[in-house]
């Protein structure tokens, strides 16, 4: 077993290494300075390379060594040829790749190595080899993944953010309590002519970039903070040293005015992720918020509710009953506080009377909801 490049420098001065030796470097290709595209690819690579058991030395962050001894490096080299092919097809700069036969072209695998720099040695044109559907999707996913980080590079984020007020009824008024700031997916699935939102791998690695551009404006818009604001982060992102370099410029009042809303469909969410997300909220004096909860979560699990301020539950795919009835709400729901609870999109009167009807008195929505029926009836109005 090899320890990196030292052990496979020492290997081949040597003159113990046999087989074939694949050398994959991504310094060419365009955003490999991300380290999550990069391992997006890396990852990639490394399952084609898994079924043929090569050793795998890490050459630096850009490159990767692969050995064969036992088997033919043929069907890998292939698939590298076929995913060369395919960031050609894109217009993009593909992995390079040297191979090369060991004993006796260990020399110069050990002056690449050296040198951290491309391999000199081409490889022979061929047409490659179809990929199979899987592995289509995978690269395809990855080029989705570069244009959409190409597009937030360089967009102007005010141009992204969209608010949607919270409103609470007091005295039979609709008041702004407080407004969630995301980023407007749908202009991002616009600016690039990609869909996101049907696409949950894609989702998932682009939304660590989503929150720290939602972190950046605020840091350029602290007046933002004068009154309440939420935003929607991942857990790791609230452990981030990003976000406390964020917090820690705010005021006290300012830290008390941000609520972050932790999603319970947060794909790494865990019971030490939200618990360490939670603590450090509390340490620098947020208000938390558990959202994208359903009256289907009949339990309410791992979730740290002793140190939740709001929840906000999607009422967009239920219907009410010819009684015009919502479902009662979960046991520990009430037992939380329906005074807590942000219905989030109602979406006609009806439904929003029967959020009422449930106790709740908190809804988001774009326009200030209509005033209850039995507040129009009163006298003088």
């Amino acid at each position: 077993m090899l320890t990196g490049t030292e052990g496979l420098l020492q290997l081949l001065a040597e003159g113990q290494a046999s087989g074939t030796a694949v050398l994959i470097d991504l310094r060419a290709v365009p955003h490999a300075e991300n380290p999550l595209f990069r391992q997006s690819i890396v990852a990639l690579v490394d399952r084609f390379a898994a079924q043929f058991r090569p050793e795998i030395v890490d050459i630096g962050r850009f490159a990767q060594v692969y050995l064969f001894q036992d088997r033919s490096a043929d069907p890998f080299i292939a698939k590298l040829n076929a995913v060369a092919a395919d960031f050609a097809d894109q217009h993009m700069a593909a992995p390079r790749v040297g191979v090369f036969r060991l004993p006796a072209e260990g020399a110069k695998l050990a002056a690449q190595l050296r040198k951290a720099a491309p391999p000199a040695e081409k490889q022979a044109a061929s047409a490659p080899p179809a990929l199979t559907a899987v592995e289509a999707q995978q690269l395809a996913a990855i080029h989705k993944l570069a244009t959409y980080e190409q597009v937030l590079a360089g967009a102007d984020v005010s141009a992204l953010i969209r608010e949607s007020p919270v409103w609470r009824l007091e005295d039979g008024f609709w008041n702004l309590h407080f407004s969630e700031v995301t980023v407007a997916i749908d202009n991002l699935e616009r600016a690039v002519g990609t869909p996101l939102r049907r696409d949950p791998w894609l989702l998932q690695q682009i939304s660590p970039i989503l929150d720290r551009r939602v972190i950046r404006h605020f840091q350029h818009e602290h007046a933002r903070l004068f009154r309440a604001h939420s935003i929607n982060l991942k857990c790791v992102t609230v452990v981030d040293a990003v976000f406390h370099e964020f917090v820690r410029e705010l005021t006290y009042d300012q830290r008390r005015n941000l609520i972050v809303e932790l999603s319970v469909l947060d794909s790494d969410l865990t019971e030490d992720t939200i618990n360490e997300a939670v603590d450090v909220l509390r340490l620098w004096d947020c208000r938390v918020a558990i959202d994208q909860l359903s009256p289907r979560n009949t339990d309410a699990g791992f979730l740290p509710l002793k140190s939740v301020d709001l929840l906000k539950l999607d009422i967009t795919r239920l219907h009410v009953d010819e009684a015009g009835r919502l479902p009662p709400l979960p046991d520990w729901m009430v037992a939380f506080g329906v005074e807590r609870i942000v219905a989030v999109h109602p979406h006609d009167d009806q439904v929003i009377a029967a959020c009422l009807a449930l106790g709740l008195r908190m809804i988001e929505r774009r326009d200030r909801p209509p005033v209850p029926a039995e507040r129009r009836m009163l006298p003088g109005r």
